[in-house]
């Protein structure tokens, strides 16, 4: 069967989308009570239209459920001290940056999951779901670490996905606590104000001042930051994008390139699809990295559900 052409986007000008406009809120935290149940749904929405993998999206709407479940039970974190506080915005650091001392409740979120959704997965998966429960907490605390650094060669590709919905539940649980107030814009503008991890997708949001106002969503703690249009969410050049997208396939999702750098990461436009989710939209999407990699463009963003090499 022929694929379909990956079809070039014009990009509009970054004086023709803001012009006037006072710069948009910098960041917006996650909705606890419902980030996860959300994407539960979108999920099995997408499988129910056939679209990717549905089999793979319904298992991915079982943990996006059992994340929820793990996220309305987790405990609030200790805050931060207000000496590390204090520098972090001194410096324009993430407060809740990666590179801190891993708190041990994340193995909390884990347990919770694992033990939600094995009545949900097939054999192979209880068996990973088995060994996580089975691991010893210093193995499980080096292997959290190794995936905040997108060390994946070094990790089980079958246990990621889960590794990776635990540290999203406490991570996502860990912004909200501190709240709203304690987190700065960064002089950075491609990693997480809050955490400091990468975007999974550019995301152009509906239900702000400006429809249509262009956020980076990250990768651990689901944070929207503020990033204008026509900058490279990767090395920051200006006005080298090209959008792609596979010719038949969903219009919201797009692949934003740059022709500078090489590398790409999905773009969701809500105003074409209102329910468009960054981590299910993704994965939902496989084919288009396959036709972004053919164009000669790098993926450049993450997903802890989407193992490099393992699709």
């Amino acid at each position: 069967m022929t694929r379909p052409p990956a079809v070039p986007i014009r990009i509009v000008p970054q004086g023709e989308i803001a012009g006037g406009l006072k710069e948009p809120p910098a960041f917006r935290l996650p909705d606890v009570h419902s980030i996860f149940t959300d994407r539960a749904a979108r999920f099995e929405s997408l499988a129910a239209s056939g679209v990717g993998e549905p089999a793979f999206l319904r298992l991915m709407a079982h943990l996006a459920r059992a994340q929820q479940t793990a996220l309305d039970a987790h405990p609030a974190p200790a805050a931060p001290e207000s000496r590390h506080l204090e520098r972090c915005r001194m410096h324009g650091l993430p407060p809740l940056g990666t590179d801190t001392p891993l708190d041990g409740s994340w193995r909390d979120a884990l347990k919770s999951i694992t033990q939600t959704i094995r009545a949900d997965v097939p054999p192979a998966v209880q068996h990973v779901l088995a060994d996580l429960e089975k691991m010893a907490v210093a193995t499980l605390d080096a292997q959290a670490s190794r995936l905040l650094s997108l060390d994946y060669p070094a990790l089980d590709a079958a246990a990621v996905p889960f590794l990776g919905a635990a540290l999203q539940v406490h991570w996502v649980k860990c912004a909200a606590a501190l709240g709203e107030a304690e987190f700065r814009k960064l002089d950075v503008p491609i990693v997480c104000p809050v955490c400091g991890s990468p975007p999974i997708a550019s995301v152009l949001r509906i239900g702000v001042p400006v429809p249509g106002t262009r956020y980076l969503h990250c990768v651990l703690c689901s944070t929207d930051w503020y990033m204008a249009r026509g900058y490279c969410s990767q090395c920051e050049t200006q006005e080298k994008l090209a959008y792609y997208h596979v010719e038949g396939g969903n219009d919201a999702v797009r692949g934003e390139a740059c022709d500078e750098c090489h590398g790409y990461i999905k773009s969701l436009n809500q105003e074409k699809d209102p329910l468009a989710d960054p981590v299910a939209d993704d994965l939902a999407t496989l084919s288009l990295d396959i036709l972004m990699d053919e164009s000669g463009y790098q993926r450049a963003s993450p997903n802890f559900f989407f193992v490099p090499g393992q699709g």
